[in-house]
């Protein structure tokens, strides 16, 4: 049986990181920062390593989904913490892009 799991980390009323995750040890994750807008979450910034590699999504308003960028070289349970802690400190300065 599939071991999976989804948490999810409110920074502000409208601004939330949800890291999902499936396997033992975890095979595949996503860290997502989600913003609450027109009565929906949507994704601002992803991290997961579906491609093989651990890397990352910029979204905006206008375009959506942008290509993968390359972001930690390391093991998986690293590469999560990092974008946790990322997103965690960085997330007032990307919400503002997002919307354009």
């Amino acid at each position: 049986m599939a071991h999976e799991r989804s948490i999810d980390l409110a920074l502000a009323q409208d601004v939330a990181i949800r890291f999902s995750q499936s396997g033992r040890p975890i095979d595949r994750y996503a860290v997502v920062l989600l913003i609450f807008h027109d009565d929906e979450w949507q994704t601002a910034r992803l991290f997961d390593n579906h491609q093989g590699s651990h890397h990352m999504h910029r979204y905006n308003l206008k375009d959506g989904k942008q290509p993968a960028e390359d972001v930690h070289p390391g093991p998986t349970n690293a590469a999560i913490a990092a974008a946790i802690d990322h997103l965690k400190t960085h997330w007032e300065a990307i919400v503002e892009p997002w919307r354009t």
